[in-house]
């Protein structure tokens, strides 16, 4: 089971614990070595979790009248089908389940590492292009401020550790905006950089926890790629490549900054 992902609705209900115990026990092995699925099965388990803690309110006792009246005239309109109230009031009480859990699923834990993984397989494949070339940090700064960043951005000079600064994009990751830049390696290695206003507390668990110089670091790997995650004052600051994982947490010990 491990050579591909299960469907969402096999994970429900491994969560549910519907599944008989030979499934129950592939499934455990998958999870075991898939960042992508463990992450599925937390989101899951959170929903439920916050679900079971929705208060129960009671509707007014003249609801279910007022809004058969409402409906009664607009049956009245026209139509020799069966009254919409008969439809309309008990969908409104699955209506309101429902927006609760879009609003409790929206507020849920977010996968930023899947949506930075995602960016950096888009630059590869020319589907995520830059909107600046420039191989000087200065200048793409200037750049993130004249494009209206709200927050100061940081373009790291790795020449010195083989990586070339290849340009920039403002660009938007999880709906905020987000400070893009990419480099390239020998081997045409890529490696990019992102920033955004955040915190390391919207990181799903499961990462790598170490701490350098005084500075938290959580690491995820997914697909064939390390992305090292770090806090910078209020920004969130994360590298993302496909070469060797313990090259790039050093790339960002050696660039971290504790603000």
């Amino acid at each position: 089971m491990t050579g591909y992902h299960p469907l969402g609705e096999e994970i429900q209900d491994f969560a549910d614990g519907r599944l008989t115990p030979a499934r129950r026990e592939d499934l455990e092995a998958h999870l075991a070595t898939c960042p992508q699925c463990g992450r599925e099965l937390e989101r899951l388990r959170w929903v439920k979790e916050g679900t079971a803690r929705l208060p129960m309110h009671e509707p007014p006792p003249d609801f279910p009248a007022r809004v058969a009246q409402a409906l009664d005239s607009e049956d009245r309109r026209g139509s020799h089908a069966r009254p919409l109230r008969w439809y309309l009031v008990p969908a409104a009480g699955v209506l309101a389940a429902a927006a609760a859990v879009i609003l409790l699923v929206s507020r849920g834990p977010r996968d930023l590492p899947s949506a930075v993984g995602r960016d950096f397989a888009a630059y590869r494949k020319a589907a995520l292009s830059l909107d600046t070339a420039s191989g000087d940090g200065p200048t793409l700064e200037r750049y993130f401020a004249w494009r209206g960043l709200a927050f100061r951005t940081r373009v790291f000079d790795l020449g010195m550790m083989g990586y070339g600064l290849v340009g920039a994009r403002v660009h938007r990751l999880d709906g905020r905006p987000s400070a893009l830049f990419a480099y390239r390696g020998v081997g045409d290695h890529t490696l990019m950089c992102q920033m955004f206003e955040g915190s390391l507390d919207e990181l799903p668990q499961g990462g790598e926890a170490r701490e350098h110089n005084g500075i938290e670091f959580r690491i995820f790997k997914e697909h064939g790629l390390t992305l090292v995650f770090w806090m910078e004052g209020s920004v969130v600051c994360v590298l993302v490549s496909d070469v060797s994982g313990e090259d790039v947490v050093q790339l960002a010990y050696a660039k971290a900054v504790k603000v």
